[in-house]
């Protein structure tokens, strides 16, 4: 037998030779082409879901093109392409390029798409550049990386933090109807919908025409209030937990009765996540929940009155809950993610060189100076001069316990089977013992 196998083990060995000498071969000549294609320059494409058009509003766009900018000075014998689009379009297009085979170099993932990507071969491993950069791979915030880790291998470096579900309530409004802070139970809040009804005002506007604001803003945090959070770790390691649980069809319930009684505005799959914003800042509702990403965007386009006015809050408890009723959906949700087409060795260092710059300190301090949430741990900003609610967030959330957001952790085709059902839920189109049937029928197929 050992005779028999010797030769056998001989052939394999060559062939795996020949395979790597092929590979190798592959990637010297794509790194070849990327060359001549540019006249002598390497090139590294990107593509994300920033525009230079905000530079200057948002934090993390503003951060991130000058990450880019600065790193593209240091190395002019490199050409960097970038495609920029809103979040919506990204979403959509980054799908596409992966199935078709086409994804550029860089590229930002959704934590909820890890496991497509990584199953796919979409995705490169970086662990091995993480394992060797110590100083920038302990340098984020306690479980930054989880979402984009499988199997033990990561394949994203976290970009922005966030807290996804933050109540922004004008307080002058609410003190108007008797309210001199934000509801801390959800009987007060049903109570408060009533009051603003009767004088005519939206109590809250969602712009849920991309589908994910109901989910990602609403229900992560909504839903925990209900399930708490050992629930999601179940559904998430498939360990016994079921959309159809009797806790996650009451949080469906509470936000479908939200709905019904008036709490949001008629057009709430009509208009979009910008759209919402001139509602609130137009005191045409008393509140939006958002993500922090909407602290720079207060600060520089809303109204005087307004912009004095607003105040953060956290949604209310509800009875019968969680044990845990002070926690709000947040981390990091984005991973800088490298192209499992490159392949050239040098190349691959220069993309990763690119992507530790967009992703480590330089550009997590321009970020936070502008009121931005990090994922690096520990920025350097002045607190004089970011926006107020900046330094009230950072306080308040000191308290908060993170939980996830669905969107970031979640299987891909679960959440758009979520997101699609709450838009027809929150317009009394589908019950939500329907909706949790379909999710569960789309958790366990992509199980």
């Amino acid at each position: 037998m050992t005779a028999c196998g010797a030769p056998q083990a001989v052939n394999e060995d060559n062939n795996s030779k020949d395979t790597e000498q092929a590979e190798e071969q592959k990637g010297q000549d794509s790194g070849e082409e990327a060359k001549e294609s540019t006249g002598g320059k390497t090139t590294i494409t990107v593509i994300c879901h920033q525009s230079r058009s905000n530079i200057g509003e948002g934090g993390f766009t503003t951060g991130f093109f000058g990450a880019l900018d600065t790193w593209q000075e240091e190395h002019p014998d490199v050409e960097v392409k970038v495609e920029e689009m809103d979040q919506t379009a990204y979403q959509t297009k980054i799908n596409s390029l992966g199935a078709s085979g086409d994804l550029p170099d860089l590229f930002m993932m959704k934590g909820s798409w890890t496991k497509t990507f990584v199953d796919n071969g979409w995705v490169a491993d970086i662990t091995a550049e993480l394992d060797a950069d110590q100083d920038w791979k302990n340098a984020y915030i306690k479980g930054g990386f989880d979402a984009a880790v499988r199997d033990g291998k990561t394949y994203g470096v976290p970009q922005e933090s966030m807290s996804t579900g933050m109540v922004y309530y004008n307080s002058d409004m609410w003190k108007e109807i008797g309210y001199e802070t934000f509801p801390e139970t959800w009987d007060e809040l049903l109570d408060a919908v009533d009051k603003f009804k009767e004088k005519g005002i939206t109590p809250f506007v969602m712009g849920n025409k991309p589908n994910w604001p109901a989910e990602s803003c609403w229900l992560s945090t909504l839903g925990d209030r209900f399930t708490g959070p050992d629930w999601t770790q179940s559904i998430l390691d498939g360990s016994g937990a079921k959309f159809t649980d009797e806790a996650f069809v009451k949080a469906l319930t509470a936000f479908q009765d939200l709905a019904q009684r008036g709490a949001f505005n008629e057009d709430i799959n009509s208009i979009d996540d910008t759209e919402q914003n001139t509602v609130y800042f137009n005191k045409k509702a008393a509140a939006i929940v958002n993500g922090t990403w909407f602290i720079p965007t207060i600060d520089n386009s809303a109204p005087e009155d307004v912009k004095a006015a607003t105040k953060l809050a956290i949604l209310p408890s509800v009875e019968g809950g969680a044990e845990d009723q002070k926690t709000v959906s947040g981390g990091p949700a984005w991973f800088m993610s490298l192209s499992s087409k490159v392949t050239d060795p040098a190349k691959r260092e220069l993309a990763m060189d690119l992507l530790k710059a967009l992703t480590d300190e330089r550009q997590a301090n321009v970020t936070a100076s502008m009121g931005g949430v990090t994922a690096w741990a520990d920025p350097e900003y002045d607190t004089a001069k970011v926006p107020a609610l900046f330094n009230e967030y950072n306080e308040m959330i000191k308290n908060i316990t993170a939980v996830p957001i669905y969107d970031a952790c979640m299987d891909a085709s679960v959440i758009e089977t979520m997101n699609v059902g709450l838009q027809s839920l929150l317009i009394g189109e589908k019950t939500p013992e329907e909706l949790a049937e379909e999710i569960q029928t789309e958790q366990e197929l992509a199980q």
